[in-house]
């Protein structure tokens, strides 16, 4: 699967699970910020840096939906892979941060 169909699976998903994606410069920002899940007006939104690279929004949405719920939602057997490796990432960084 080419990396732009697996943002676009990646972003199908984060819709099913009810989370809308908003792309954002935020490199010329004039508070420092980074990538990430928030709550807005209620409604969860996944505020993505639009100067990263695919490979990196890759990596930072599946971060983000590997820590869902994903019970009952159906996910392509490519994308849960990158999921499951993502939460591999995720796990062995929080080892060594500590």
């Amino acid at each position: 699967m080419q990396p732009y169909q697996v943002y676009e699976h990646l972003e199908i998903l984060a819709r099913q699970l009810g989370i809308s994606i908003r792309s954002e410069n935020l490199r010329d920002s004039d508070a420092p910020a980074r990538s990430g899940l928030c709550k807005l007006k209620g409604r969860q939104v996944y505020i993505m840096d639009s100067s990263s690279s695919l490979s990196e929004r890759i990596r930072l949405l599946s971060v983000c939906l590997s820590q869902m719920d994903l019970d009952g939602v159906f996910i392509l057997p490519a994308i849960r892979k990158v999921l499951e490796g993502a939460q591999t990432a995720a796990a062995e960084n929080a080892k060594t941060e500590v």
